[in-house]
């Protein structure tokens, strides 16, 4: 004779445990996916910002710097200010850090601009 065995109408306490302990899993996964997706993004981000005033830099001495000046560039190098490309129209003094969120203009300082000559190529490299 088969004995008579109960309905189960729910989970058992094991099986709940088991249940919640890999959700949590699953979303430690998902959120340390996303804060590394954030951290490239701001790299991204940054690395955009950094682009922008180092050609706004290398424009900036070749449009506005007199054969002079660029020649003396040339030769010794030379730092551009953001202030002096925001005044002369390359960049809108309304660019912010991305990484800071704060206005460029707020610290000047901070961004300055190198250009040099290495084999007869301009670079300019933000400083940072």
């Amino acid at each position: 004779m088969v004995k008579n065995m109960k309905n189960k109408n729910g989970f058992t306490l094991i099986e709940l445990i088991v249940t919640i302990g890999i959700m949590i899993l699953i979303g430690l996964v998902i959120v340390n996916n996303m804060a590394g997706f954030l951290s490239k993004k701001n790299d991204r981000e940054y690395e955009s910002f950094k682009q922008k005033l180092e050609e706004s830099a290398c424009i900036y001495v070749e449009t506005v710097f007199t054969s002079n000046e660029r020649s003396n560039c040339r030769n010794h190098g030379c730092s551009i200010s953001v202030d002096s490309l925001i005044q002369r129209g390359y960049i809108e003094d309304t660019l912010k850090d991305p990484n800071t969120g704060e206005l460029i203009t707020n610290n000047k300082n901070k961004y300055k601009i190198n250009v040099r000559w290495e084999n007869n190529v301009k670079t300019c490299k933000m400083n940072g």
